[in-house]
């Protein structure tokens, strides 16, 4: 063994006296739940543990009685059926997502194009904003309306029309 030297071993005094200057004292400690509060007997400190546990026991079991139906978390997506082992859950989430992205992809480079659907009479080409063709679509219909009530009040009666030999 090497015997410390005189110089160690003052150097060592102070280090150890700076730490006890700098340690936090009792108060700090119990603040901080290190230390238990030495004016409480221990006996009840244990007591009032031992409480806090049963009584966060007790909202646990709480909580847990009252918690949703896994076919409810299932309804919400919060939870997926499980057809694999849990360990491939993600892979095959992230295989589901990659073919419903696939199938979309297909569907869209799939879709008809405008022209189709004006001609089959789904879409109506026009060169009005969106937002204004329903008030557009109205008022041709309208003024279609207007003009064949208009014609049929002027149209010529039969003997007009015999008259003119058309009849």
């Amino acid at each position: 063994m090497n015997p410390i030297t005189h110089t160690e071993h003052i150097k060592n005094a102070k280090e150890l006296d700076k730490f006890l200057q700098e340690r936090p004292q009792p108060e700090e400690l119990v603040e901080k739940n290190i230390l238990k509060d030495p004016r409480v007997p221990p006996e009840l400190q244990q007591r009032a543990e031992e409480l806090k546990k049963v009584q966060i026991e007790d909202v646990l079991n709480s909580k847990l009685d009252h918690r949703p139906p896994v076919s409810e978390l299932m309804e919400h997506n919060i939870l997926h059926e499980i057809h694999v082992a849990p360990s491939l859950q993600k892979q095959a989430d992230t295989l589901k997502r990659s073919q419903l992205e696939d199938k979309l992809i297909h569907k869209i480079d799939h879709r008809p194009a405008p022209e189709d659907l004006i001609a089959k009479n789904i879409l109506h080409e026009s060169n009005v904003a969106p937002g204004i063709q329903k008030q557009t679509e109205d008022l041709k219909r309208t003024m279609a309306e207007s003009s064949l009530k208009t014609k049929l009040l002027h149209r010529p009666t039969q003997e007009q029309l015999a008259e003119r030999h058309i009849l």
